[in-house]
C-alpha cells in the first residue's frame, strides 16, 4: 500500500522523477530530499502541498520548531506520507462497506 501512497504524494507535489521505493523508509528518505529542496527554493509550494493533503497545521508548526532544514524536511516527509496513508486506508475501508 505504501506504493499507492507514494504515487499519490508524487501526484500532489508534481514530482516528475520516476522512482518506486522498495520500502516505506526509502519513500520517506526520497521525499525528505525533495522537501529539503523545496524548503530552500520554493517553500510556498511545499506549504501548499501539505495543505492539499491535509497535514495538521500544528504538526507542521512542531516540525518547523526542530531547527535544521534536514530535520524539518524529514519530519514533514514522514507526516505527509503518514497522512496520505491514513487517507488511503479510509478509502479502502469505506469502499468495502
Amino acid at each position: 500500500m505504501y506504493l499507492e501512497t507514494w504515487n499519490k504524494i508524487r501526484d500532489r507535489f508534481e514530482i516528475e522523477e520516476e522512482y518506486d521505493p522498495p520500502t516505506f523508509g526509502d519513500a520517506a528518505e526520497k521525499l525528505s530530499q525533495y522537501f529539503d529542496h523545496l524548503l530552500r527554493n520554493d517553500s510556498s509550494r511545499l506549504m501548499n502541498g501539505l495543505y492539499r493533503i491535509d497535514v495538521k497545521e500544528e504538526l507542521v508548526k512542531e516540525a518547523f520548531a526542530l531547527g535544521s532544514i534536514e530535520d524539518i524536511a524529514d519530519t514533514l516527509a514522514r507526516l505527509a506520507l503518514r497522512r496520505e496513508w491514513e487517507k488511503q486506508k479510509m478509502r479502502e475501508r469505506w469502499s468495502n462497506l
